[in-house]
């Protein structure tokens, strides 16, 4: 299979623009040696100025490096996913990523891992005796592929679920379901009575993507996923890959997402969704503020994703993870960057809370007073021990954008099912 390190070094040729990319590249600084005096902080995010990652690191940023007399800290934010993984690729290969970086866990934390630029987050956690307070299933969700180690310091704790409408399903005598089975059931009997079953963001690749992993990862957890990559693993032999496929195709073509689901965004969906169209959709705690009001009166409920029917399946049924990881320059990490990380970690479940409104990576209580529906998802987030398996970041780009490809025919019905494991076991080289 063709590898995420033979696409950097497709961009060597632009190597000789950095010194032009603007100064949030390394400046200099050295590891804890502190042999050199550094002026500020510099970070590159995969964010917007609204953005989670961006609010909580500024604030915590700008106060720590003020009581330290350093300049404010230098933020350069890119919010388009195909730039910022370009500009990343670009600072990789000159070896001049800035001291805080967004990463995801999977091929870009691999190469930046083989220029020494990452710091070991958890012998970090472990080494200021907060390691025991990172949620597990975070921990898990970051786990390098290869030694088990966590690179990345997790955005937030996100988890994912289905909201529905109560009083639609209370009109129909409906309740959430708990397997596939069942989901299906209610989508079918919300059609026939003219209602839309279910709002899908069909633009957004990822997804739809979802769809067609769930089933695998409450059956396999990793292995399929794992297994398919190294080209051990098949849709056309796995029973829970198959099944995800299935699923896919018929919330498609069964007519149980609404009408142009594929022109649809992931904010756009919400609008819909919020607007009062549609009985389920599937989000998460990172949008959890666009539900409040219709939560407040009384109309939306939560349910896990449901289970494979006839199978073992695991037991964590929330998807957890951290976001888009952010990852220490090991080689700028030098006294200041330690204290900094000591600073973040004493300070981050606060702001979590209080100045991006999401969840703390960090167990423990929460602040008094905030949202109801912060209590009803914390009890989904506490049961969780396995953490999301995101297909996503781990498979190779050309892959992961010919499967892409496949799947919107499956869910618009232009291929079979058969046809798509069929061409999807053709992407990788056994």
């Amino acid at each position: 299979m063709k590898k995420w390190k033979k696409l950097f070094l497709s961009f060597a040729g632009a190597i000789i623009i950095l010194g032009s990319l603007g100064a949030c590249g390394a400046g200099g600084n050295t590891k804890t040696d502190g042999d050199q005096e550094r002026d500020k902080i510099t970070v590159l995010l995969r964010s917007s100025e609204t953005g989670n990652k961006y609010k909580i690191l500024k604030k915590m940023l700008t106060e720590f490096s003020k009581e330290k007399g350093l300049k404010e800290p230098e933020f350069e934010l890119i919010s388009s996913d195909a730039d910022y993984l370009t500009k990343l690729q670009l600072y990789i290969n000159s070896d001049t990523l800035p001291d805080i970086y967004g990463a995801a866990n999977g091929a870009l934390s691999d190469a930046a891992q083989q220029i020494d630029a990452m710091v070991n987050i958890g012998e970090e956690l472990k080494r200021i005796d907060m390691y025991d307070q990172m949620n597990e299933a975070l921990i898990d969700f970051f786990a390098d592929a290869k030694d088990g180690e966590m690179y990345l310091f997790p955005e937030a704790l996100y988890t994912e679920y289905f909201v529905y409408r109560k009083d639609i399903f209370e009109k129909y005598n409906l309740t959430p379901p708990t397997t596939w089975e069942e989901f299906l059931k209610i989508s079918e009997t919300l059609k026939e009575k003219g209602e839309i079953p279910l709002i899908v963001a069909g633009k957004d690749n990822w997804v739809l993507m979802r769809y067609l992993s769930f089933a695998p990862w409450r059956v396999t957890y990793d292995k399929f996923i794992t297994g398919y990559i190294n080209g051990e693993e098949s849709f056309q032999e796995n029973k829970a890959a198959q099944y995800g496929v299935e699923l896919l195709h018929t919330l498609g073509t069964k007519g149980y997402f609404q009408p142009g689901f594929m022109s649809t965004d992931y904010n756009a969906a919400h609008d819909v969704f919020y607007g009062g169209t549609g009985a389920m959709m599937y989000t998460g705690s990172g949008t959890m503020y666009r539900a409040l009001d219709m939560y407040d009166e009384g109309k939306l409920g939560l349910f896990p994703v449901p289970a494979v029917e006839g199978e073992e399946n695991i037991p964590t049924n929330t998807p957890i993870h951290g976001g888009f990881g952010t990852a220490f320059n090991a080689k700028t990490y030098d006294k200041t960057m330690q204290e900094f990380f000591e600073y973040m970690c004493e300070n981050y479940t606060d702001e979590a809370f209080n100045t991006a409104s999401v969840f703390s990576p960090f167990k423990g209580e929460m602040p008094k007073d905030l949202h109801p529906m912060f209590y009803e998802i914390k009890p989904m987030i506490e049961s969780a021990t396995e953490g999301w398996v995101s297909w996503d970041d781990k498979l190779d780009s050309a892959v992961l954008t010919d499967l892409v490809t496949e799947q919107q025919k499956l869910a618009q019905g232009t291929i079979t099912p058969e046809e798509f494991e069929k061409k999807a076991d053709s992407f990788i080289q056994k």
